[in-house]
């Protein structure tokens, strides 16, 4: 499973706002790939640290966090976590994430600081 946060531009002190998206990769006639981008939800990023995580491709997980699931990310020392606003996109996310967990397939989380993007263009 392979997923996308987009941070929002232009986010205050407080939490910083993006939208969480899945990935899914189509082959080209270049013999590369193209990424299809599906909306989850909007989600708060919520450090759990002093730092939110630089922009790279990190594990994905799910905890339990004041009676909500959210998904985390980030190293040891940057960690965030995720928090969908859409309760029935975090219940079903989180479910497909953890059942994939518990089968040991990969799940990877792609934090972008992209200020320009738009996923009509993908």
């Amino acid at each position: 499973m392979y997923l996308k946060f987009i941070r929002h531009r232009g986010a205050g002190s407080g939490l910083q706002r993006g939208t969480l998206y899945s990935v899914h990769f189509q082959p080209n006639e270049k013999g590369g790939y193209n990424e299809h981008l599906t909306s989850i939800s909007d989600a708060y990023e919520i450090p759990c640290g002093n730092a939110y995580p630089p922009p790279l491709i990190y594990p994905a997980g799910v905890v339990r966090i004041n009676g909500f699931m959210r998904l985390t990310a980030g190293d040891r020392h940057r960690r965030v976590a995720l928090h969908l606003i859409n309760r029935d996109a975090r219940e079903r996310l989180c479910a497909d994430v953890l059942r994939a967990i518990h089968q040991r397939d990969e799940v990877r989380i792609e934090i972008c600081n992209n200020t320009n993007f738009n996923p009509s263009n993908r």
